[in-house]
């Protein structure tokens, strides 16, 4: 499960929970459509429907109700009320467990079955790769989103393989020479490319290194983190660069209109 899955929605157990909707990214209020246990079996929580019961269904009177199970995801389903669009998310109840191997501590928290929620996670709509800007060069976003899918699929090594693939794919793209990536990257510096962001790069080959032929295995951070430098290199190599020639063509339009106007 990636972190980028994760959100954070204030009340869900209300019929009006509130949180950045995920699909017009406001923060809004969410009209609560529906809510089930979906694991590790199905039960429908339904709206209480009749006085003296709370949101969840549970009676509030004296009568006994069936304890629910330690671990479970409950499901919920939610309408925007600016968008209309519905996102749906899964809450993962569980106990407060001991850390370590205290086998005993344990099998007593899940005895006690004093379970609450971990933490939600968004099942629908599901997180957008992250790209480059299209001032890259295609081969270069190609690898890039590729990366990105599989960081948010979990194979860290993978993404960690796929980003220094980009890397090598922007160095081509520079015209940088060496006998190996490291040359090539380091090379970068003479073709114009600052020293901070080809340390940067470099970090995003050490990652790609590590991960294919050490078989070390990073974070989620971790790998994240490389993206976000090569995010920025790119930024620095090629959105600034194309920026300033807009500004400067408009600059020269500015006068050549002011010249012929005089």
């Amino acid at each position: 499960m990636s972190e980028r899955s994760r959100v954070t929605i204030e009340a869900i157990d209300t019929r009006t929970p509130t949180g950045e909707c995920p699909n017009c990214k406001l923060n809004v209020a969410f009209d609560h459509v529906s809510r089930r246990d979906v694991w590790p079996a199905l039960k429908d929580r339904p709206f209480a429907a009749r006085s003296g019961a709370d949101f969840s269904g549970a009676s509030t009177s004296a009568e006994p109700r069936p304890k629910d199970d330690v671990f479970r995801v409950v499901q919920h389903v939610l309408s925007c009320q600016n968008c209309r669009k519905t996102a749906v998310v899964h809450q993962h109840w569980g106990p407060d467990l001991p850390k370590g191997d205290d086998l005993d501590g344990f099998a007593e928290a899940v005895k006690e079955r004093a379970s609450k929620p971990r933490l939600l996670v968004l099942v629908h709509p599901r997180r957008s790769a992250q790209t480059l800007d299209e001032a890259a060069p295609q081969e270069v976003r190609d690898l890039f989103s590729e990366g990105t899918r599989c960081q948010e699929a979990g194979a860290l090594r993978a993404a960690a393989a796929m980003y220094r693939a980009a890397v090598e794919e922007l160095c081509k793209d520079r015209s940088a020479t060496g006998r190996n990536l490291k040359d090539k990257i380091a090379d970068l510096t003479n073709r114009g490319v600052p020293a901070d962001v080809v340390r940067d790069l470099d970090e995003a080959r050490t990652l790609g290194n590590w991960s294919l032929h050490d078989g070390l295995a990073f974070s989620y951070a971790e790998v994240d983190d490389v993206a976000s430098l090569i995010q920025e290199a790119v930024f620095v190599v090629y959105v600034q660069p194309e920026q300033r020639a807009a500004l400067r063509a408009a600059r020269q339009q500015r006068r050549d209109q002011a010249r012929a106007g005089a």
